[in-house]
């Protein structure tokens, strides 16, 4: 479950809220990465994660009612099966805060020496072994 998480977080983390990141049917977990430092200084610092985060919620939010439903978080690059994780108090929707709950988690697993930033070679690892399980 930990690593379908993890592999969860950096789809959203470097999905980009317009589908920018997706071009001729490839994703490049670079240009995403480029797109998520806004401040444009080599790493995604908790700031800069937590506003991807909150773009891309609103992003999946199809219909704009402030949570995510189970076809939203399909639709939003998000596995559906995790959407039960997600909703914290049961309610068969996820707001922002449970959202931002268990992406903020995540945000640790990925920083695997500790430094509070995310660095390229970081999520790249971490992108490219869970998508190769």
């Amino acid at each position: 479950m930990r690593s379908v998480l993890v592999l969860i977080a950096l789809a959203l983390l470097l999905a980009a809220p317009a589908g920018r990141a997706q071009e001729q049917g490839s994703y490049d977990v670079r240009k995403a990465f480029a797109e998520t430092d806004e401040n444009g200084d080599g790493v995604i610092d908790r700031a800069e994660f937590i506003d991807r985060t909150v773009e891309v919620f609103y992003a999946a939010d199809a219909n704009k009612d402030g949570y995510l439903s189970p076809e939203e978080f399909e639709h939003g690059v998000i596995v559906p099966k995790d959407f039960t994780h997600a909703d914290r108090n049961g309610d068969g929707r996820v707001s922002l805060s449970e959202f931002l709950w268990v992406r903020n988690a995540l945000f640790d697993e990925v920083d695997t020496n500790g430094d509070g930033v995310l660095s390229l070679d970081e999520v790249v690892s971490a992108y490219e072994k869970k998508a190769n399980k």
